[in-house]
């Protein structure tokens, strides 16, 4: 018989029972105050992360994941599977919070990446069935959305398989969940009402949450729509719309409600459905769940312009004001919920959206061979990004900047700006990327660090170049230091040089 499983009641856990694994197993909203606790440790720590990550606050979750990383004497900038060797089963569950930032990035693994998660399981302790859970879920939700159905099935009993052994009905019915998503993807949608019935089970013996509930009822309807085009009624679809706003919801859910919520506005030819649909949008934005925006806004438009077409009895179609064209600007309110209030923050936010369009128009007009317009614009948005410190934005439009340095050569125009840009910027950044591999005593951070030593000012001048943190530069450092026997950066550059690590200081730091 199986054991009997663990079940999630509405009660907040009591301070000494939370641990990052018992966080794992339950909503939010069991654990929420534990955020507030003073605790410092790994475990604590990583609970943390967790909450912030799941009330939205990616960047903050981020930040506090960079340093825990730090402070485990772990490089930031290098991805945990290659640090393999550093990890011990107290740590493992750094890849856990590595797979949210995944997540959070959108990124697309390769299979040696997927797969290289699936071996790191055996960093974990054998019986730590909730963390084993967490990996394949992930996985599954990563290989679903690059459409890897195959994998994504794969991952999926292997992550049932490891929340049985945990006990864990609750996070079970997510897994049942996902795989209702995939067989509705594949077209099998009794698998798909098979799968809904299971999660609807679990849930039920986890104490009936009500997002979870919630979201079970949205994609039943969603088959229901698909197999006999039955649609639910408009009332039952907001109160499920206002169930999932309260709980731990898969983002996709709330791309099915949206469609599902329109195409009944479109039958019931109903103009508040796009006050609906801008709250959905609010409502990601909110919780952190930006990379679903541009789908949302997608479905929207297609909405709206595929109403123009469906006129039979002459009514007037849905139409668009400029609260719904601006849904993905910032306004006052989207402002303070998603940058704060503080002004010189909300004015960096906004200056940083334009000096990036700004490189659009100057990358397009270098594309159409408009040298001058070009200048126009990205010479002002250069100084803007070095004032900032914004040399990430500067690496987006790199090539960009190579050609337009190339151009002022053989044109003779801004002959100081353009060396300028090419001593500061594109050499260093040219440098990371040369072929000599580093040192084998150093990694390829700590190498490039090095090599940008000799003409660096300071840890933030190295900061900014590197477009890093100065926590991290000082972590690399640290590092380089002891690699090299010696406590000062002087003493670093010359030791350097004796081994051949690297030449004469020049114009571009190295």
């Amino acid at each position: 018989m199986r054991e009997r499983r663990a079940t999630i009641v509405d009660t907040v856990m009591d301070e000494r029972e939370i641990t990052f694994r018992s966080a794992l197993k339950s909503p939010l909203s069991a654990y929420i105050r534990a955020f507030d606790a003073p605790g410092t440790s790994l475990d604590e720590t990583l609970v943390k992360i967790l909450i912030d990550y799941k009330m939205g606050r990616f960047r903050q979750a981020m930040k506090r994941f960079h340093n825990l990383l730090v402070a485990q004497d772990l490089d930031p900038e290098v991805p945990l599977l290659k640090q393999r060797d550093a990890l011990t089963e107290d740590t493992a569950a750094l890849l856990v919070i590595e797979m949210l930032a995944h997540m959070g990035y959108d990124t697309t693994l390769s299979p040696e990446g997927m797969w290289g998660y699936v071996d790191a399981i055996s960093l974990f302790d054998p019986d730590d069935h909730v963390c084993h859970g967490a990996v394949y879920n992930m996985l599954l939700m990563i290989a679903f959305r690059r459409l890897d159905l195959s994998a994504a099935a794969e991952f999926g009993q292997l992550a049932i398989d490891a929340y049985r052994a945990s006990g864990s009905d609750y996070l079970e019915g997510f897994i049942h969940l996902h795989l209702g998503f995939l067989n509705i993807s594949t077209g099998d949608l009794a698998a798909a009402s098979r799968a809904m019935d299971e999660g609807h089970r679990c849930f039920a013996a986890a104490g009936a949450p009500v997002c979870e509930m919630a979201m079970v009822t949205v994609v039943r309807w969603w088959i229901d729509a698909e197999h006999t085009g039955a649609l639910p009624d408009p009332a039952a679809l907001v109160e499920m719309q206002d169930a999932l706003v309260h709980g731990e919801f898969w983002p996709e859910t709330l791309l099915v409600l949206a469609t599902l919520l329109f195409r009944v506005g479109q039958a019931e030819q109903d103009e508040r459905v796009l006050e609906r649909h801008a709250a959905l949008e609010t409502l990601l934005r909110v919780r952190g769940m930006t990379d679903l925006l541009p789908a949302m806004q997608l479905l929207r438009d297609e909405f709206f312009h595929g109403a123009n077409h469906a006129k039979p009895d002459g009514a007037s179609p849905l139409r668009l004001d400029e609260r719904h064209m601006v849904i993905l600007m910032p306004n006052t309110t989207s402002l303070v919920v998603n940058w704060g209030a503080d002004a010189p923050e909300v004015s960096l936010t906004l200056a940083r959206l334009r000096a990036t369009q700004s490189l659009l128009n100057g990358e397009r007009a270098m594309q159409q061979g408009r040298f001058d317009e070009a200048a126009r614009w990205l010479l002002p948005t250069f100084e803007t990004i070095e004032a900032q410190g914004w040399t990430y934005l500067f690496t987006t439009a790199r090539e960009t900047f190579d050609r337009f340095c190339a151009e002022c050569r053989v044109r003779r125009r801004f002959i100081d700006r353009a060396r300028h840009i090419r001593d500061a910027y594109l050499d260093p950044l040219s440098a990371q990327d040369r072929l000599d591999p580093a040192p084998p005593d150093l990694t390829p951070a700590e190498y490039a660090v090095l090599c940008l030593l000799p003409n660096a000012t300071s840890n933030k001048a190295l900061a900014r170049t590197r477009g890093v943190s100065e926590a991290t530069v000082k972590f690399h450092l640290k590092s380089i230091y002891a690699k090299l026997g010696v406590g000062r950066r002087r003493d670093a550059i010359e030791a350097a040089k004796r081994l051949g690590w690297i030449g004469q200081a020049t114009s571009s730091g190295l």
